[in-house]
């Protein structure tokens, strides 16, 4: 395979359309390619609602959007506006849209992989970034950055809080995600009595519910209820102003662990490294069923109950006892850049 090397001054097409959480590691790959070869120029192209938060990411110069779903014949006018005017396209997602919109982008290289439309891409991201000695995958800074606007928006939010923060992440996307709520109350009761200051975060009605049983149970003015009221560039800033942060496998879990906040959590149905947590301020509690990590959202098991309320403590505490260093290697690399 002939290695070209990206020059200063090429145009990059970067494609992840969804979800959240994948969205938030494209960008850190990214951060990464554009660290590597920093006078490229790059455009990320997604859906619009993470336009708000990716256009706020100092390493993303442009921004496309396209709403694959909702409006599938504006791929002709995303074809226009692409087409002939990048040097690079790199998809990081595996769907057909991303394939055909690399077929007929004209870009001379690139990289991608799709199982029945491989003939779009000149090669796979992974094989071709790796000869380029771009390590996409690895998470050893954060990736994604709060601007100074919504950190001082959080610091408000937070202000009547005890100075150490848990950004509790009560939400997911899929039922098997969800950590029980009885779980969640009996983990946040001895750190609200221990005196941290807890933050729901978390967006819709199983979420506001949760939070409600929450609120109810601990009646505790330590508690501080952000469900539905955090836009994704708040809730970045937010995530880096607390303390650190703990949930399940969700798009906020993503996005705390990339913001260099120390984060726990809690993994059933996928496995937390190869959704690439791989933070070193990043630790994991896995289900005990030999068959985590399935994907298998349709298993009639609530296989995240399995982590006991002790067992979730226990990990926090390890991580609370390591979280110094952490946050001092994190704090050390934001002064620098």
């Amino acid at each position: 395979m002939s290695i070209v090397r990206p020059r200063d001054g090429d145009r990059v097409l970067w494609i992840r359309f969804s979800a959240f959480g994948d969205v938030l590691q494209s960008a850190a790959s990214a951060c990464a390619f554009k660290r590597a070869y920093p006078g490229v120029r790059l455009t990320f192209l997604t859906r619009s609602e993470y336009g708000d938060i990716l256009g706020k990411q100092p390493y993303i110069d442009d921004l496309l959007f396209w709403n694959v779903r909702k409006s599938p014949w504006d791929f002709f006018r995303l074809l226009r506006s692409i087409r002939g005017r990048y040097q690079w396209l790199i998809s990081l997602h595996r769907g057909g849209a991303a394939a055909l919109t690399a077929l007929f982008s004209k870009a001379p290289i690139r990289l991608g992989y799709n199982s029945g439309m491989q003939f779009a891409y000149t090669t796979t991201h992974w094989e071709y970034l790796d000869a380029l000695g771009v390590d996409f995958t690895s998470r050893p800074e954060p990736a994604i950055f709060a601007a100074e606007e919504d950190l001082e928006r959080a610091r408000s939010l937070l202000a009547p809080l005890p100075p150490r923060r848990l950004l509790a992440i009560i939400g997911a996307s899929k039922p098997q995600k969800f950590w029980p709520v009885a779980h969640w109350i009996e983990f946040l009761r001895p750190l609200a009595a221990g005196g941290w200051g807890i933050v729901l975060n978390g967006h819709g009605p199983r979420e506001a519910e949760t939070a409600g049983a929450i609120e109810e149970a601990l009646r505790s003015p330590s508690v501080l209820n952000l469900v539905g009221r955090t836009p994704f560039p708040l809730m970045a800033a937010v995530a880096r102003s607390c303390t650190a942060a703990v949930g399940n496998d969700t798009g906020p879990l993503h996005l705390a662990a990339l913001t260099g906040t120390p984060t726990l959590g809690f993994f059933g149905v996928t496995d937390a490294w190869e959704m690439n947590f791989r933070m070193p301020w990043f630790r994991e509690v896995r289900v005990s069923c030999p068959l985590a990590g399935c994907r298998n959202y349709a298993c009639p098991q609530d296989c995240l109950a399995d982590i006991t309320p002790d067992r979730a403590l226990a990990a926090f505490g390890e991580l609370e006892a390591l979280y110094h260093l952490d946050r001092e290697q994190v704090q050390t690399y934001n002064q620098i850049n």
